[in-house]
């Protein structure tokens, strides 16, 4: 991926680039977008993007990676021997299920299936970029745990797979086709209690 670094001047311009690009892709979608539209948003010419970024795809892929790595680094999880490992647990669950529903995140979603159905490789580019952040989050978060014997030990993906699986579910399936709305506050709070007991169920440390 060719992303340049330069004088501050430059990283202005490189973070208006990735804000009309962000913008243009969830509005119109990755095709519906042009590089000169972008140019025309971040009022930018299209060198300046291509100083910037190799292709629309490099700039599409970075625009997805930027956007799911500050808002998860905005809300990190610590985790050490002193936690309340519930609680923490309760707090990564929100934080998931948190940037899951943003508007944003279901608008990439659905402009993922699109690209899928296309059988596009930027479909793959796009996940690796979004949810295996969200992966490598939750990977992180019961190896800690592992290590300060909260949990039992056991593969941390295969951890990771039960929780997202009790939080989201068919209902999120549900929810890109827009056929329920996201959980309210209290909804979500109840699928998050629920989802922890069965967690605990199978992987807490009784020793």
């Amino acid at each position: 991926m060719q992303v340049n670094v330069g004088r501050p001047k430059d990283l202005e311009k490189k973070q208006s680039i990735l804000d009309a690009a962000k913008h243009l892709f969830l509005m119109h979608g990755y095709h519906g977008s042009s590089m000169n539209q972008i140019a025309k948003a971040a009022g930018v010419t299209k060198l300046t993007i291509y100083n910037h970024f190799q292709d629309k795809a490099t700039l599409f892929t970075y625009a997805v990676e930027n956007t799911c790595e500050s808002i998860i680094q905005a809300m990190p999880i610590v985790l050490n021997g002193q936690s309340d490992f519930r609680a923490s647990l309760y707090e990564a669950c929100a934080l998931s299920m948190n940037i899951v529903n943003l508007p944003e995140a279901i608008k990439l979603d659905l402009l993922l299936m699109e690209l899928a159905s296309q059988q596009s490789p930027l479909a793959e580019q796009f996940y690796n970029a979004s949810h295996v952040k969200l992966d490598a989050m939750w990977n992180q978060f019961f190896q800690n745990a592992q290590q300060h014997q909260f949990i039992q030990s056991a593969d941390p993906q295969r951890q990771t797979e039960l929780i997202t699986s009790l939080l989201f579910g068919t209902r999120h399936q549900k929810i890109l086709l827009g056929l329920i709305a996201p959980p309210t506050p209290q909804e979500q709070q109840q699928i998050i209690e629920s989802a922890i007991e069965i967690f605990l169920l199978k992987y807490v440390n009784r020793t």
